[in-house]
């Protein structure tokens, strides 16, 4: 008998990619007990091309992905929940190897994304994210061959128990990114988050540079307002390190401006070489620096927002 697996897909204006998506749900070699859709009240044809798979529409009115999965969790009939997103395709044996990974003390099981991409840019972003300069240790953007404990799994590839999600309060309805990174430091009080590469996901993430630094910028802000501390916060303290020094020891941040651009000049020699693209020695510079840049830009935005918010209750 097959577990009962409720998939959770959030959805807002993606009526081309929704489709594929749920083509690769329905075609699981372990096949789901239902799927529920939940739509931001989506402009385009999402919904109407939504209804041609035999799944559960609900609507979410909070605006965030979070409210979305929150949505889909009260209604889902499942013991266990799978998580992904509309512009995902799953491999067809995604949801059995998440599942067989889910064992006694084993709160979460997450698995590797593979992002998509065709133009330049796309394909840049996608190399920078694979490494340790564009995302540190995150799953979110890196693939490892091994499986490991992590701190965190991809909202877009994970499966949990319904009463462990229950249990640890769930999503935060009120962010708007990073909220998986903030269930799963509650799930970690409940058991340990697990990493696979054998459960994959395809991300058509089809991101050019513009939408690229407003993710970015995103990113930072949520990450900020959730107060996760790790090593993503890296960035911005070595930025105001930076700008401190400027009164401080100019000659300091000389030296520190020319080794940041050394070591984005050597990555763009390493994976131009890597991956036989000239054109990789200037993208992936580039890359880089709008990632970091944007990055620290909405975090500061962030800590300013809790720093109002902060005021105003003590008000």
């Amino acid at each position: 008998m097959n577990p009962k697996i409720s998939v959770i897909i959030p959805v807002k204006n993606e009526e081309i990619k929704i489709q594929k998506c749920l083509k690769a749900v329905f075609d699981q070699s372990l096949q789901p007990f239902e799927v529920i859709v939940v739509d931001g009240h989506s402009g385009d044809l999402t919904v109407e091309n939504v209804k041609k798979f035999p799944v559960k529409i609900f609507y979410e009115d909070y605006r965030t992905r979070a409210g979305a999965n929150k949505v889909g969790i009260d209604h889902a009939e499942g013991e266990y929940i799978a998580f992904t997103d509309a512009d995902c395709i799953p491999d067809k044996y995604w949801l059995s190897n998440l599942y067989k990974e889910l064992k006694p003390g084993i709160a979460g099981v997450g698995g590797s994304i593979i992002n998509l991409g065709e133009g330049l840019w796309e394909k840049s972003i996608n190399v920078v994210f694979d490494s340790f300069l564009g995302s540190a240790n995150s799953i979110q953007g890196r693939l490892f061959s091994k499986k490991k404990f992590v701190k965190s799994i991809s909202g877009c590839n994970s499966l949990y128990r319904k009463t462990d999600l229950l249990k640890s309060g769930g999503f935060n309805v009120t962010l708007t990114t990073a909220e998986d990174t903030d269930l799963n430091n509650k799930m970690l009080k409940i058991g340990k988050l697990l990493y696979t590469p054998d459960a994959i996901i395809h991300h058509d993430h089809r991101r050019g540079l513009k939408g690229f630094k407003a993710r970015m910028f995103q990113y930072g802000y949520g990450r900020a307002k959730s107060k996760l501390w790790d090593l993503q916060v890296i960035p911005p303290i070595v930025l105001i390190i930076l700008v401190i020094s400027v009164f401080l020891n100019p000659l300091f941040l000389l030296a520190a401006i020319s080794l940041y651009i050394i070591i984005l000049i050597l990555s763009g020699i390493y994976f131009s070489i890597k991956f036989s693209q000239i054109e990789y020695l200037i993208s992936i510079p580039i890359v880089y620096f709008v990632e970091h840049f944007f990055y620290c830009m909405g975090y500061y935005k962030g800590l300013f927002s809790l720093g109002i918010e902060k005021l105003l209750s003590i008000k």
